[in-house]
């Protein structure tokens, strides 16, 4: 049996689609790890299941899948990948979709430029800061604060306000957070630089990783950071390092959104 697929880009992230409404297959964990692989496979990070939902009112099911066939939380350029799909497919015909998910249930609009806005859950500001070491406190041209905040979203991260993000020295401010709290190789560390009040630029480092290129949760984490603490209007850009828009994020009463475009690489088939 041959299984269509649609390899798709979202912010750094390279996903494997799957739609299971017009074609049905039951996936195992083996064949996913087997397509992860890129000389082998199809290669991809992220695996993306559109399914019937379980539900009368949600429109379909998403699950996603790291590349070794583990059922994972979603991230937010999934859902731009997955809607835009379902809308060029004209799997549904209506630009509001809701959407049944791990542990959610979530409602996304899909606009006609094909950029996607997707909601977002709230951000907690840890009251514990990590105070810097004092050889990074002396003048500074990279360093726009002393204190590395905490933010608590689908994980823990810290946060710190610098002037450059390109001169921030990620390895030794991770070093330092590692230090000072109970953190764990997944625990990310965002610079984040104030270009003006709607644009943010922003540089992550992982713990036990590196330097992080594609969308995780930290963007979100360091975005609403800043909108809370009222350094950017409730309308802000996200800029790559490349000087390209990445992604929006918007204020619409007490829901904060985030809007990001999905690229369609290729269609393919696979047998299984």
């Amino acid at each position: 049996m041959l299984l269509r697929f649609t390899k798709m880009h979202g912010f750094g992230n390279d996903l494997m689609v799957l739609d299971l409404i017009s074609q049905y297959a039951y996936i195992q964990p083996q064949q996913m790890r087997a397509w992860s692989e890129r000389r082998t496979g199809v290669g991809f990070e992220r695996l993306a299941l559109i399914e019937v939902p379980q539900h009368p009112d949600v429109d379909f099911s998403c699950r996603v899948f790291d590349t070794s066939g583990t059922e994972v939380d979603w991230l937010a350029s999934d859902l731009w990948c997955v809607a835009r799909l379902v809308a060029d497919k004209r799997l549904i015909s209506k630009a509001q979709m809701r959407i049944e998910l791990r542990h959610a249930v979530i409602d996304v609009e899909v606009h006609a430029d094909g950029s996607v806005s997707v909601p977002l859950a709230a951000a907690s500001v840890l009251a514990e800061t990590i105070a810097l070491p004092r050889s990074y406190t002396e003048p500074s041209a990279w360093l726009r604060a002393t204190d590395v905040n905490l933010v608590s979203l689908h994980g823990l991260h810290a946060v710190l306000a610098v002037a450059d993000v390109v001169q921030a020295p990620m390895a030794e401010l991770a070093e330092h957070v590692a230090q000072q709290v109970q953190a764990c190789d997944n625990t990310l560390i965002t610079a984040l630089q104030v270009q003006d009040v709607q644009t943010l630029s922003l540089r992550t480092w992982q713990l036990g990783r590196g330097d992080i290129e594609h969308f995780h949760h930290g963007v979100c984490a360091a975005a609403l950071y800043a909108i809370e603490q009222g350094w950017v209007s409730s309308e802000v850009q996200i800029q790559s390092s490349e000087g390209g828009i990445e992604c929006r994020f918007h204020r619409v009463a007490q829901q904060v959104w985030i809007t990001g475009l999905a690229t369609r690489i290729y269609e393919g088939q696979i047998r299984i």
